[in-house]
């Protein structure tokens, strides 16, 4: 049975869908991590591509896979998940980030 609205505390009511996808972190791997945290960036596929020098092919995968295991159904929640994640939670000393110059 799904919960409804009603059935929610009253600050959960409010609370943007794409915020329990941070609950879901952990179901992600190392690569899919590195992704999902360039997401916030606003990169294309193509600059997530040569950042992490891998094929735009790999990195569509690689998104379907977070969108898939975040359970999230669109780039926009993707990516406002990942800002939220990379400007609240994130450590620098977590990932890689596939930062140049870091």
């Amino acid at each position: 049975m799904t919960p409804t609205a009603r059935d929610l505390p009253e600050a959960r009511r409010h609370e943007p869908h794409w915020i329990a996808a941070l609950q879901r972190l952990d179901r992600l791997t190392p690569r899919e991590s590195e992704v999902f945290v360039l997401m916030a960036e606003g990169l294309s596929n193509e600059d997530m591509a040569d950042r992490l020098h891998l094929t735009e092919r790999t990195v569509r995968a690689h998104l379907s896979a977070i969108t898939e295991k975040l359970e999230l159904n669109s780039r926009l929640r993707l990516c406002l998940a990942s800002y939220a994640f990379r400007n609240t939670v994130a450590d620098d000393n977590m990932c890689r980030c596939g930062r140049r110059g870091e």
